[in-house]
């Protein structure tokens, strides 16, 4: 880094400090940006600057192509596997879960000051789906009447239950699937760089973006 960019991140650093800073943030990848050779160095990175600035949460989806069946599977416990590895070092302050490409959960640690949520291959309308089969099967056994049903009966079975108030998708222009229910009311951000190229300055840069903008909320 040059000292004249060391000098920027550290005046725009001051400048987000005055406003507030998005609690909980949603991010895409896909499964190329982590298996080249620096990438979760990248995402440690990553984690690193959301803690700097002051985002307390991030929730982290990662694409994993269209593909052969078996082939998919290998990638997702290939993923699963090695960021499991990755987080188990993380600072025992950060908690974190990971869920596999059918919703279940693969792996998790309570933190105090820092939640990371990680989906591998497991996209917003599996998650709804699976929401919705779980509160059939209770109306089938008589625990829920369907006539009571309400959008807490969803929200309480999704993965995430945080909504997101940015959604950063990284060096790509159409918009995820991840967390379609939780993200109604985020603001979206589509970033120039790619993931390997991104730096804790465009961070700071969509923070303020995000910052300047008028959220309504679906107003």
């Amino acid at each position: 880094m040059s000292f004249v960019t060391s000098l920027y991140e550290k005046h725009l650093m001051q400048q987000i400090s005055k406003y507030p800073i998005p609690e909980h943030v949603s991010l895409v990848i896909s499964e190329t940006d982590l298996l080249y050779a620096d990438g979760f160095r990248k995402l440690k990175d990553y984690v690193t600057w959301c803690r700097q600035t002051g985002i307390k949460m991030t929730s982290i989806y990662i694409e994993v192509l269209d593909t052969e069946e078996t082939l998919k599977s290998q990638i997702i416990e290939k993923l699963t596997s090695k960021l499991t590895e990755y987080l188990t070092k993380a600072p025992g302050t950060i908690g974190y879960q990971i869920f596999g490409e059918n919703g279940e959960l693969q792996s998790e640690r309570k933190g105090k000051d820092f939640q990371i949520y990680i989906s591998v291959g497991f996209g917003g309308r599996k998650e709804v789906t699976k929401a919705v089969r779980d509160i059939l099967e209770k109306v089938k056994e008589g625990k829920i009447k369907a006539s009571e049903i309400s959008e807490k009966d969803i929200e309480s079975r999704l993965t995430v239950k945080h909504e997101p108030d940015l959604f950063i998708r990284s060096g790509g222009k159409h918009l995820s699937d991840f967390l379609i229910w939780q993200s109604i009311y985020s603001e979206y951000y589509f970033t120039d760089v790619d993931w390997r190229s991104i730096r804790k300055l465009d961070i700071i840069r969509i923070i303020r973006d995000f910052q300047k903008r008028q959220r309504r909320f679906g107003k």
